[in-house]
Order: structure tokens, then C-alpha cells, then sequence
């Protein structure tokens, strides 16, 4: 049996797979302590644990540390892994949640028979982009703050745009920012969504052939307004597993 375990910025992911993986099995995330009180329902001498982790925490640490697993691997960015080249001069410094849903990505193209490149987008805490071609080279990438990052930027540190106790209006989907502000929450959030909107179309409108998947808590918002591509909010989980050898 096997605990994947995806550690981003603002939350983790985990999964459990008691025999090959089925991507109906259900992944959950939530807080340090929600994980913790996941692991107690677990036989744990029968479960290896692998992680993926940009934010590899103290108090993460300990709690595997202490579960009694009967293996923990803690996965890294390399050189090639998964049919994927890393095009980054020092393999190990690209975060290693942007290179597992690379994998993931490529190895469900390749799986399908698609003959061209893909475009892995994931909105989490960052916006990433990541262009790999049909051959599994890593062109290369864009990082920006994603949406909450970059609002809380314009918050904290634009004297003249503060935050009111102002609510945004309707609910659902890219439709939602078809508009203009009209108070200084509104005009934030349409416009850093816009922008985040503007630089995935650009990059999709130059790699027209190459097929486009999208992840990270906001991902499925991009995807909405494309109206192309695929949305898998579990890649760094199946990249995880894809690795885990």
C-alpha cells in the first residue's frame, strides 16, 4: 500500500493506493492536521509513504518521522525521469511539483498516442507554465504569483489599493470577471485573474499544436475560459506515483 503526499505552499494532498493506481481512487486535501488524522486510520507497518514537497515543514517531518511507515522516499527534481529531459542547468533547483505533473502530463499524452508537445499549467500559490515537447524535452517555463498572491501583493504593499469589506458579485466560472470593478476588491481580483488569463492564452496561441493540461486550485478557472485542454487537479500525485521507482 502507498500514501502519496503533495506539499504545496498553502495545502497538501494526499491519496492512498492499495494496489496499482486508479485514478477513480479519491485524493483529499487539507491541512497539516487533516493529514495526521488521516494517517491514524492507516496500518501504517503496511503503507510506503513517498512525498513531493516545496514546503517540507518541521512539523511534517515529525509527523512521518514518528508514523512508523514501513518506507518513506521523498521525491526530487532530476536530469530525466519519466521520458521528460529537465532543460534547467542545476536539475534539482525546479520545483519538484512543476516537474512531477510534467511527467504525469507527458506520460498520459504519450499513453493516448498524441503526436505533439503539451503545455502543463498549474494555478496554485504560482502560476507556472511549462512548455514540453513531443520528444520530452523541457523547453522551458514562466513562473508568476497566482491568484491569491498576487491580490495579497496589491494589498499589502500598494498604498493606494486597500482592502474594504466589499463583496464580489456572482459566482461561477471566467463569467464572473467579464466585467469591469466597481470597488477596490473587484478591480484587484478581475484584473489579476485577467492577467493570469492573458499570459496562458498567449502562451497557448504559440504553441497551437501542443496539447494543453491545466492543475492547481485554479486551474479548472483557466481551463473554463479556454475552453481547451484537460483538467486534472491530480497530476503531481500521478507523477508522484509515476516515479516512484
Amino acid at each position: 500500500m502507498h500514501l502519496l503526499i503533495d506539499v504545496g505552499n498553502t495545502r497538501i494532498k494526499w491519496q492512498l493506493i492499495a494496489g496499482e493506481y486508479n485514478s477513480a481512487d479519491k485524493s483529499y486535501s487539507g491541512s497539516l492536521q487533516d493529514l495526521s488524522t488521516f494517517i491514524k486510520t492507516l496500518d501504517n507497518h503496511a503503507v510506503d509513504v513517498l512525498v513531493a514537497a516545496v514546503n517540507q515543514t518541521e512539523e511534517l517531518k515529525k509527523l512521518l518521522g514518528q508514523g512508523n511507515f514501513r518506507s518513506i522516499a521523498v521525491a526530487n527534481s532530476q536530469l530525466s525521469q519519466g521520458g521528460v529531459i529537465n532543460s534547467y542547468v542545476h536539475p534539482e533547483r525546479m520545483g519538484v511539483d512543476r516537474w512531477l505533473a510534467m511527467i504525469a502530463a507527458f506520460g498520459q499524452n504519450k499513453s493516448n498516442d498524441q503526436h505533439k508537445g503539451i503545455i502543463v499549467v498549474d494555478a496554485g500559490s504560482a502560476l507556472t507554465i511549462d512548455i514540453v515537447s513531443v520528444n520530452g524535452q523541457h523547453q522551458g517555463g514562466y513562473i508568476v504569483p497566482g491568484l491569491l498572491m498576487a491580490q495579497q501583493a496589491l494589498f499589502t504593499n500598494t498604498e493606494r489599493v486597500m482592502k474594504y469589506d466589499e463583496a464580489t458579485v456572482n459566482e461561477g466560472g471566467y463569467d464572473k470577471y467579464k466585467k469591469l470593478g466597481n470597488n477596490t476588491i473587484q478591480c484587484v481580483e478581475y484584473g489579476v485573474i485577467n492577467q493570469m488569463i492573458a499570459l496562458v492564452k498567449q502562451v497557448n496561441e504559440e504553441y497551437l499544436d501542443y496539447k494543453i493540461f491545466f492543475t492547481g486550485g485554479d486551474g479548472e478557472l483557466l481551463a473554463d475560459y479556454l475552453k481547451a485542454g484537460m483538467v486534472d487537479k491530480d497530476l503531481v500525485l500521478k507523477g508522484l506515483w509515476q516515479v516512484r521507482n
